[in-house]
C-alpha cells in the first residue's frame, strides 16, 4: 500500500482531499451526547392502585403481572415493586431480540389480565431507554403551590413551543385534587349525607357528549361541557334547595381546598419551595443544540417572568459533553503543535508539516466513517 502510494503521489493527494472533504460536510450531522447510544432493553409496566398497601399492591397487581409476563418469551429478567398505591415492573429482554416485538408481547399479555381490582387503574406500558436527559429548570418564588404547578404548566407549554425542546416533564408534585371537607353536625342539620353530596356533585359536574344533530349543510357534535374543575366552581354548587327558593351551596356547609395528595412531595430550591422542569431528548436530536435553546427560552422567559419568580437551570447534563470536546480540541491543537516543532528540529519544515497534515487528515475521516455508521461524540468517543 505504501509502495503504491509513493508510485502515485497523485492518488494521495486526491485521497486527502476526499477525506477532508467527507469530514467537512459530515461533521455537522454527528449527534453529540453525554453516552453512547445503548439500543433499549427494559420495558416498564406500572399499574396504579389508589390507597392499597404495599401488600395489596403486592398480592393484586405484582402477582398477576408476573404471571402474565412469564408468557413472554425472550424475557432475561423480571422485577416487580409494590409501593403504596402502585405496582411497577420492569421486563429486561435477551440480547439481539427486537424491541417493538418485545414490547407489543409484554403488552399485549398485560393488556389480557382481567382479574385486576376494580379500583386499579388500566396499566401504562413504555419502553424504557428511548430519551436522554440534557438539563433540569427550577421555577421558584410562587408559595402558592397549585399556583406553582399552574405557572409551570404554562412556561412548559411555551417552551415545547419555542422549538429545540423536544420534551419537558413537570416534578416536584404530587396527584392534584379538590378537597372538600364536610362537617357531620351540619349534615345532620340539614338531614344530608355524604352520599347525597357525592351524587349531587357528580350530577354537576358533568363532560359528556350529548350525541350529534346532522343536517344537510352539516354535521354538528354535542357536548355537555360542566366539569368544575377549581374550588369557586365547586362552592357554588346547589346541594340544597327550598320551593320558598332558599338554597344551600356547597360552599356553605364545606370546606374546599385546591391541593396536592402528599404535602411531603416537594422540591426545594435555595429554600424555597420549586417546580422542576427535567428536559430530556429522543436519539434524533443533539445535546448541546437542545441546551442552547434551553438557555435562549429563559432568556427570554425571565424577562416576562413575574418580579418574584426565579427560573434558574438547576442541572446541565450538556455542561460534561461541551466540556469534554472543548477539552479534546484544545490537547489536539497542542499535540499538533508540539508534533510540528519537534520533528521540525530534526527532519525540517517541509516533511515536518507533511507528517502533521495527517493528523487532520485522519481525523476527518473518521468524523466521515462516524457519520455513515451512526456513532456519536460523547463521553467515551472523544476520549
Amino acid at each position: 500500500m505504501i509502495r503504491f502510494f509513493v508510485a502515485h503521489p497523485t492518488i494521495a493527494n486526491l485521497l486527502m482531499i476526499a477525506l477532508l472533504a467527507a469530514g467537512a460536510l459530515t461533521i455537522g450531522n454527528i449527534q453529540r451526547e453525554t453516552f453512547p447510544r445503548i439500543p433499549p432493553s427494559r420495558v416498564e409496566v406500572i399499574v396504579a392502585y389508589p390507597g392499597a398497601r404495599a401488600e395489596d399492591v403486592e398480592s393484586a397487581i405484582c402477582e398477576r403481572l408476573e404471571n402474565a409476563i412469564d408468557a413472554v418469551t425472550n424475557v432475561r429478567e423480571l422485577s416487580c415493586e409494590a409501593r403504596e398505591g402502585l405496582g411497577r415492573a420492569i421486563v429486561r429482554m435477551n440480547e439481539g431480540t427486537n424491541v417493538e416485538e418485545f414490547t407489543n408481547d409484554v403488552k399485549s399479555e398485560v393488556e389480557a389480565i382481567n382479574n385486576f381490582p376494580d379500583k386499579a387503574e388500566a396499566p401504562v406500558i413504555k419502553t424504557l431507554g428511548r430519551t436522554d436527559f440534557v438539563a433540569s429548570v427550577a421555577i421558584s418564588g410562587i408559595e402558592d403551590r397549585p399556583q406553582l404547578k399552574l405557572y409551570a404548566e404554562q412556561v412548559r407549554k411555551r417552551m415545547l413551543r419555542w422549538g429545540g425542546i423536544p420534551k419537558v416533564d413537570i416534578k416536584g408534585f404530587s396527584t392534584h385534587q379538590i378537597r372538600i371537607e364536610l362537617s357531620v353536625p351540619i349534615l345532620r342539620q340539614f338531614g344530608l349525607s355524604v352520599a347525597d353530596i357525592a351524587r349531587t356533585i357528580q350530577s354537576q359536574s358533568l363532560d359528556l357528549p350529548g350525541g350529534s344533530i346532522e343536517t344537510a349543510e352539516e354535521y354538528v357534535l354535542v357536548r355537555l361541557a360542566d366539569e368544575r374543575k377549581r374550588p369557586r366552581d365547586f362552592q357554588n354548587l346547589i346541594v340544597l334547595s327550598a320551593a320558598t327558593g332558599g338554597q344551600i351551596r356547597l360552599g356553605d356547609i364545606a370546606t374546599i381546598t385546591d391541593r396536592f395528595e402528599k404535602d411531603e412531595e416537594k422540591i426545594l430550591f435555595n429554600g424555597r419551595q420549586a417546580a422542576l422542569l427535567n428536559i430530556t431528548k429522543t436519539r434524533n436530536e443533539d445535546t448541546l443544540r437542545v441546551i442552547d435553546a434551553v438557555k435562549a427560552f429563559l432568556v427570554v422567559e425571565n424577562q416576562r417572568a413575574p418580579e418574584a419568580v426565579t427560573i434558574a437551570i438547576t442541572t446541565d447534563g450538556a455542561s460534561l459533553v461541551r466540556d469534554r470536546l472543548a477539552l479534546v480540541a484544545k490537547n489536539g491543537l497542542q499535540g499538533l503543535v508540539l508534533v510540528f516543532l519537534v520533528m521540525a528540529l530534526f527532519f525540517g519544515i517541509r516533511f515536518s508539516f507533511w507528517v502533521v497534515i495527517g493528523l487532520p487528515v485522519s481525523f476527518m475521516g473518521a468524523f466521515a466513517i462516524m457519520a455513515m455508521t451512526g456513532y456519536t461524540l460523547n463521553m467515551l468517543t472523544s476520549i
